[in-house]
């Protein structure tokens, strides 16, 4: 049974009323004549001339009706997929081009929108603002600093801009629930976060104003789940967090994820609006994230000029060190790192698109040209050129929505396959999928792209069309032959684009691979430790972590062992900068340098090299006199220039000009060994920085350096150990010697190393992959030109040949041909991929935006692709017979 618009019966209906019409009118002339007198035939023709051509008569009558033109649309759409159906290879290569064109737009439009465009998954997310200060030190740096508790409370009390402000700070804190203890993400906030996120509980409460100084605690669906093993009575359990007893008073909901990108187990505290001056405010800290939600009604500028006259006049000094407050989009915060590549490789894409449509452009100019006389004798008959347009524009369109539908089903791949590798790696993508908004800007671009695609072949027909006599005829064809050229032109300049972007891109890569590091990371392996209580005393943290020393230098198959408080690429870096006097020289506005703590073997476990002096020694623990220390080259160069640092005298600030300054936090250090600069923290780009590297077991019991140590230990482990026997060696000795510290991280330093650079490994994956579908694009359209005009230039390359042009020649005409197209496409498109290095200069590292070499090697490639593409068209013509060709003709 078959269901059809009720309309539609109607329509059917006219239309055959209509013809019973004409037929009617038909019988009653023919009756009229044949009883004047006429025979049967006579009256009937009389009567068909008198009439005219009824089939133009009923076509004419329907036109007043108004649905003549869907039923020509019906038509079209009907004979479109007859001719496709006929020529199975044109459509596939069309519908092909376009599946790769539209499925990689759709793909980048779905993370873009995922990631960049869509709300951060909380309520009025687009009203949520983060508030720091930020402002230029030693007259050349920016800095940032967060706002404290109390200036928090300050602003939510006197700023009229905000509808609420609130304040928290991300810690990881050894956690005892029903599963043991292990390290977890705690959030200390002060209590109006939740509302102000517009959260609610799943069980119990959250916190409330009076809840600030309370041994509280709420954990999200994933931590009651994870460690509080779902259990229904949770509320009113006790759990401890870094030594103190904390009792969970509710549980969030599932989904629920704050800060966003956290989807494991997490625990909120509240913290405490007071100032402390003791050493647990120094660990707690008494700053932290302001998160802020704008009043309705009220613009982001606004905030932040309210903002900024409030931070001003309450704190005048430090709205001096630091004039700016910041105020900007929470989501802004969340994705800044993949801001700046998401665009540039929707942009990327977006040239991929022009390369695709280029090529569908000609592929539709080949199918018109072949089908030119069919288009002549339509238009003799009386077809209009609307007519003929409306006809080329189904066809077109029906292979777009063709290919964005299976564009449709290769972006959902590949966005399932970037989600599913990189969700756990970067802000937001988590939440990679292609929702509607992509799929409407696919058919959008898909109908775009159909009717520029048909916009050559168009032209050509309306000339072909009005064209009169073989000689037009000929000129019209040599015109329309230089249009597929220039297309071709196109995709080589957009390529080279393309490929030169993905070369920089790809020496970047590899520049960052071969930094220089300045220490041996094969081999080793970091093992972070925390113990349960966070006020432990410092003595007490220096014995375990002595004894933890020598329990791993004696482990079988362990070479060496050093304690490291700024171990490279590691989650839990606790290198300290201050400013540093330094012997026989006078201090200056930004004399500051890294400390980092180290144990006696820490020159032999990291393969760094010793450049001059010595190492550190055990003697230097046990003999009782001045701290020794070592220095990097960069701090040489910068406080010794043309001096030996070998035996200078140091003196560590945490920072000068402060009430304290005349009270150094260390003093009296002896440098003792110079070493090669080493790469800090986990930017394999960035630059060296003055260290200074101290002997932690020699530091004075009351040193503060030595309680910030407290706070974990982190070991450096050399060994030709696979990974896992290593780590279960660490492991269980770490439990003998250590029972109340936690495990916070255990993992190759290599591997460490390799995943840092996941950012930029994505961006290189992704460019690349439309780089090659550029040159597979850019090939096929260099092939297609010449098969098609190798097919119009038949009978000229038979008359050559009939007169003397041998295989060779013919051969290298059309190889001539090919390189005029690749060359013209190759002059703009260098200047473009200069442009584009430009563009993306703040990504590049180790090459500059116009490198010859990368250039070069774009140029080559492209020209040996198109001598490839061009091959097979130039041997076609080489054998092309003079006879048949002529006879043919």
């Amino acid at each position: 049974m078959r269901f059809w618009p009720k309309h539609w019966f109607s329509w059917e209906q006219k239309k055959n009323d209509l013809n019973d019409e004409i037929e009617a009118h038909l019988r009653i002339a023919v009756k009229e004549r044949m009883e004047r007198g006429e025979s049967q035939d006579e009256a009937k023709a009389a009567a068909m001339r008198e009439i005219g051509n009824s089939a133009l008569v009923a076509d004419v009558t329907r036109g007043k009706w108004g649905w003549q033109r869907v039923e020509h649309l019906a038509q079209d759409v009907r004979y479109a997929l007859r001719q496709l159906i006929k020529s199975p290879g044109y459509a596939a290569a069309l519908v092909a081009t376009l599946t790769l064109g539209l499925g990689s737009v759709i793909a980048m439009l779905a993370i873009v929108d995922s990631v960049l465009i869509r709300p951060v998954a909380l309520p009025h997310s687009d009203q949520l603002v983060l508030v720091y200060a930020e402002g230029q030190r030693d007259g050349t740096r920016f800095s940032q600093y967060s706002l404290s508790f109390g200036q928090t409370e300050q602003m939510r009390k006197s700023v009229g801009a905000f509808a609420s402000v609130a304040c928290y700070n991300t810690l990881v804190k050894p956690t005892r629930a029903l599963d043991g203890t292990r390290i977890g993400l705690t959030v200390a906030t002060t209590p109006q976060l939740f509302d102000l996120l517009g959260a609610h509980p799943e069980m119990g409460r959250l916190m409330q104003a009076g809840d600030a100084d309370a041994p509280l605690a709420v954990v999200s669906d994933a931590f009651w789940r994870e460690r509080l093993h779902a259990d229904p009575k949770a509320i009113g359990m006790a759990i401890v967090v870094a030594g103190k007893t904390r009792t969970v008073i509710g549980v969030l909901p599932k989904g629920f994820s704050f800060p966003q990108g956290v989807g494991g187990p997490v625990v909120y505290l509240p913290v405490s609006l007071s100032t402390k001056s003791d050493v647990a405010t120094e660990i707690e800290l008494d700053s932290g994230t302001v998160l802020a939600r704008v009043k309705d009604g009220v613009s982001i500028q606004q905030a932040r000029q309210e903002a900024q006259a409030f931070f001003a006049n309450t704190n005048p000094d430090a709205a001096t060190k630091h004039n700016v407050l910041r105020v900007v989009p929470y989501r802004d915060f969340v994705t800044g790192d993949v801001q700046k590549p998401l665009w540039a490789l929707l942009g990327a894409v977006a040239v991929l698109l022009l390369i695709a449509c280029a090529n569908a452009a000609n592929l539709q100019i080949g199918r018109a040209a072949s089908r030119m006389e069919e288009m002549k004798i339509r238009s003799a008959l009386g077809a209009s050129f609307v007519r003929l347009t409306q006809q080329l524009l189904a066809e077109s369109l029906l292979v777009s929505f063709a290919g964005a539908a299976l564009g449709g089903g290769i972006a959902w791949i590949a966005v399932a396959f970037v989600r599913k590798a990189y969700g756990d790696q970067f802000a937001r993508f988590d939440e990679l999928a292609v929702r509607p908004e992509a799929i409407a800007g696919g058919v959008l671009l898909a109908v775009a792209v159909g009717i520029a695609a048909t916009l050559a072949p168009m032209v050509s027909v309306r000339r072909q069309t009005r064209a009169q006599g073989a000689s037009v005829g000929t000129r019209t064809s040599t015109r329309t032959g230089r249009l597929p050229g220039i297309l071709v032109s196109l995709q080589v300049a957009l390529t080279c684009v393309l490929l030169a972007t993905c070369g920089l891109f790809a020496r970047t890569f590899q520049a960052l691979e071969e930094v220089k590091l300045g220490f041996d990371p094969h081999g080793i392996t970091t093992l972070v430790l925390m113990p349960e209580s966070q006020h432990q005393e410092p003595e007490v943290s220096r014995q375990i972590d002595s004894r933890l020393l020598q329990r791993f230098a004696g482990l079988p198959g362990v070479e060496s062992v050093t304690l490291q408080s700024s171990l490279p690429f590691s989650n839990f870096n606790m290198s300290m900068d201050g400013t540093t006097d330094v012997e026989g020289r006078a201090w200056q506005q930004g004399d500051e340098a890294f400390y980092s703590l180290v144990s006696t073997d820490f020159v032999r476990t990291s393969g760094i090299r010793l450049l001059r002096g010595r190492g550190l020694s055990p003697q230097d623990e046990t003999g009782g006199g001045p701290v020794t220390v070592l220095v990097n080259e960069a701090f040489a160069q910068k406080y010794f220039a043309g001096r030996n640092p070998i035996g200078a005298w140091l003196k560590f600030h945490r920072e000068r000009g402060d009430k304290d300054a005349d009270i150094p936090f260390l003093q009296s250090m002896n440098v003792v060994g110079v070493v090669e600069n080493e790469l800090q923290g986990g930017d394999l780009g960035a630059p060296f920085q003055p260290m200074v590297y101290i002997d932690y077991l020699q530091l004075p019991k009351e040193s503060f350096l030595g309680e910030v140590m407290s706070m974990s230990a982190q070991f450096a482990v050399r060994s030709n150990l696979s990974k896992g026997a290593l780590a279960t060696e660490l492991r269980e000795a770490a439990k003998q010697e250590a029972p109340q510290m936690a495990e916070l991280s255990l993992g190759k330093m290599d591997e460490a190393i390799a995943n840092s650079l996941n950012q930029r490994r994505l961006a290189l994956r992704l460019a690349g992959g439309f780089g090659v579908v550029a040159l597979v694009l850019s090939a096929v359209g260099i092939y297609g030109v010449l098969a098609y005009a190798v097919t119009l230039r038949r009978k000229e390359i038979g008359v050559r040949m009939a007169l003397g042009a041998s295989r060779q020649r013919v051969t290298g005409l059309v190889l001539r041909q090919a390189g005029a197209m690749v060359l013209f496409g190759l002059v703009p498109g260098l200047a473009g991929a200069w442009a584009a290095g430009h563009a993306v200069r703040s990504f590049l590292f180790g090459v500059k935006s116009l490198d010859p070499a990368t250039l070069a090697a774009v140029a080559c490639v492209l020209l040996v692709i198109s001598v490839a593409a061009a091959l097979v068209p130039a041997l076609r013509a080489a054998m092309v017979n003079p006879i048949e060709a002529l006879r043919f003709e």
